[in-house]
């Protein structure tokens, strides 16, 4: 098995509907805008992944309810596997992706949102590289939980009784591999794209990239944050 075949990597994200994603950054923002950023992200974040994927991991998306995408969204997710997620709660979702990817013979398994289109792709690589010695690789987010969770084994621990959409998700998720001694290696911290604040974090961080020296640029985001700002 080549290394292409024996690693997945799969997004996580809501349909595009407006009133219904980056809720948060409203009414700072209108449905509209907050659906235009999203879109963006998502298309700058699922191009990254496959720039990423190519050579080295089968990259899926996977959508939260049915997804009735168009134009370069629709062209972007043609190159990926798209599939839908099946369970009551965000945990049983993700404990059902890693079970069915380990399953169908991946041996690592990386799930990542799709709130951080700035994303170092170095960091996907550390996660493989990490899943190489370790069962479970951590992405911890600014907001308490995390933007990356990587396996090579299914712990179902960590997905059950969790505060979801709290900011005490990471340190349940971290006690739980504390005491199931569940080995693990840690990514650097990062941030989503949820509030207010971290949508200027974002511009400001854009504005400083330089293009190309981190793969695809998301210049879709960078495009729709200049022109809510102009």
């Amino acid at each position: 098995m080549s290394a292409t075949d024996s690693r997945a990597i799969v997004m996580y994200a809501r349909p595009p509907v407006e009133g219904r994603v980056k809720t948060r950054l409203q009414p700072g923002l209108s449905p509209a805008q907050a659906l235009s950023l999203y879109e963006a992200m998502l298309s700058d974040g699922i191009e990254r992944m496959t720039a990423f994927a190519a050579g080295s991991a089968v990259p899926f998306v996977s959508f939260s309810g049915e997804c009735h995408a168009a134009g370069e969204l629709a062209r972007l997710l043609g190159t990926v596997r798209v599939e839908y997620q099946l369970g009551e709660d965000l945990g049983a979702r993700m404990a059902h992706t890693v079970e069915t990817r380990l399953r169908e013979g991946f041996r690592q398994v990386v799930l990542l949102g799709s709130d951080s289109p700035n994303l170092p792709l170095d960091y996907l690589d550390q996660a493989f590289e990490a899943l190489m010695a370790v069962d479970l690789v951590i992405g911890p987010a600014e907001d308490g939980g995390y933007y990356l969770l990587g396996a090579r084994r299914l712990h179902r621990r960590l997905f059950q009784q969790v505060p979801w959409g709290t900011a005490g998700v990471l340190s349940v998720t971290r006690e739980r591999i504390k005491s199931g001694r569940i080995t693990c290696h840690e990514l650097p911290t990062w941030y989503d794209i949820d509030t207010p604040a971290s949508v200027a974090r974002l511009q400001a961080d854009l504005q400083r990239s330089r293009p190309g020296e981190d793969g695809p640029e998301p210049h879709r985001t960078r495009r729709v944050l200049a022109g809510l700002t102009a």
